[in-house]
């Protein structure tokens, strides 16, 4: 003897709903995975644009799906860093929980901002482990642009602006990194 089952109506909403969240979920993944070979695209740009320059920065280091890239001189990291509303360079200390490095870097915060043709910005990050101090790509810049990381036609003059930023920034920085890592040893 068969019997039908009739299926509830909560079981039909329920079906709807995975069908629409499975839907989601492959959107989101694919626009992921848009974005990581765009990261990948963009920072194997300004590899070869740094290296055309003959800046070695980045030249022992692969183009990666994040949203900054860098090299390691003792224990600060020279990064580029795209953020959710600018674009900076910077000098990161990922393990600075006393603040140490930032502090001791400071002595020369006046030194420092007199050689730089841009503002020079000293985050000290209370209540995480890190530091930085970072040049940001100005308001009016970004305009200039007219769009966002997302649109490869302003790729060439973004990455004119982080080779750009970066050499000035790292001339005028590293020789105080230098001095404060043999103070500190």
């Amino acid at each position: 003897q068969m019997e039908q089952i009739i299926p509830l109506p909560e079981t039909k909403e329920f079906m709807i709903d995975a069908k629409e969240k499975e839907k989601e979920e492959k959107e989101i993944s694919k626009t992921v995975e848009e974005s990581e070979a765009r990261l990948v695209k963009f920072w194997g740009l300004l590899k070869k644009d740094l290296k055309d320059h003959n800046v070695d920065f980045l030249e022992r280091v692969g183009a990666k799906a994040h949203y900054s890239i860098g090299f390691w001189k003792g224990s600060g990291k020279f990064a580029f860093c795209i953020g959710r509303n600018t674009f900076r360079v910077e000098l990161y200390f990922s393990n600075d929980p006393s603040k140490e490095l930032i502090d001791t870097m400071s002595k020369y915060h006046s030194d420092i901002q007199e050689k730089h043709d841009s503002p020079i910005f000293w985050e000290r990050l209370e209540n995480k482990k890190a530091s930085r101090i970072k040049v940001e790509m100005t308001n009016e810049q970004i305009s200039e642009l007219e769009g966002r990381f997302s649109d490869e036609v302003y790729w060439e003059d973004l990455i004119s602006w982080y080779r750009e930023a970066m050499v000035k920034f790292y001339e005028v920085i590293y020789p105080y990194w230098e001095k404060v890592q043999s103070e500190l040893d």
